[in-house]
């Protein structure tokens, strides 16, 4: 039988969520503000409105992954959940931060200068 995810099984979903969430939000308005992008005001909004729904994105893959795999295999589920969730992150930030129809007056590529070469976007 699988367990529900209450209780203490609740705050791992919504601290792992809020964690993948604000560096999501973190690393698209970085991303933003180094290459120019936009009004910053604007952009700040933009990312504030965005921040709960990305949180409970995150945290409904938490929740479903724990689920799935059950509580004597919660290792495996946290590993499981972590790689998905770091995906996840990466393709926001390529998706939503590289932004490949605004012109690049600062970023060559739309890249920032701090991101890592070695990962592509």
């Amino acid at each position: 039988m699988r367990a529900a995810v209450h209780g203490a099984g609740l705050l791992l979903p919504l601290g792992a969520g809020g964690a993948a969430a604000g560096v999501t939000v973190w690393a698209v308005g970085a991303t933003w503000r180094a290459c120019d992008v936009g009004n910053t005001s604007a952009n700040e909004v933009i990312l504030l409105l965005c921040f709960p729904v990305l949180w409970g994105v995150f945290a409904a893959l938490w929740s479903a992954v724990l689920r799935l795999f059950g509580t004597e295999r919660r290792a495996g589920a946290c590993a499981v959940a972590a790689c998905v969730s770091v995906a996840l992150v990466w393709g926001l930030i390529a998706w939503i931060g590289v932004l490949d129809s605004y012109p690049a007056p600062v970023c060559p590529g739309n890249v920032p200068p701090w991101w890592p070469e070695i990962i592509p976007v």
